[in-house]
């Protein structure tokens, strides 16, 4: 055996040994078509939940739930116009809130409630 294949060797053995072997290629089970894979609900990172969010409501809690319908407006619809995820539910974002909502065939009545959240997590394009 050549130097070179000794090495070549030694170094797959190596590797294997280590647990960084390749797997193989054949595959159990089928791939999914495109169409047939849902993707997770998106989050930006200032809240996870599905409380009642709208107008009038302060506090560090609320401003979190208001920065979160911001962003996913911005980054999860088609809505036009950029929101500043300040935390502030205004006129701005109350108008983004009931289009959306219109878009996504739901009362339009500019609260985000748990139905309003659902429909921003999982996006709504038109």
């Amino acid at each position: 055996m050549t130097s070179g294949r000794r090495i070549a060797l030694a170094f797959a053995t190596a590797v294997v040994g280590a647990g960084l072997a390749v797997a193989p290629t054949a595959s159990a089970a089928p791939a999914q078509s495109v169409q047939n894979v849902q993707a997770a609900p998106f989050y930006c990172g200032w809240y996870n939940g599905n409380a009642l969010t709208k107008a009038g409501q302060t506090g560090a809690a609320a401003e979190a739930r208001i920065k979160e319908v911001q962003c996913l407006i911005n980054v999860n619809t088609s809505y036009p116009t950029y929101l500043d995820p300040d935390g502030k539910f205004g006129t701005l974002t109350y108008n983004a809130v009931t289009s959306v909502q219109r878009h996504a065939g739901i009362s339009d009545d500019g609260q985000v409630g748990s139905v309003t959240w659902g429909k921003l997590r999982a996006g709504v394009r038109w």
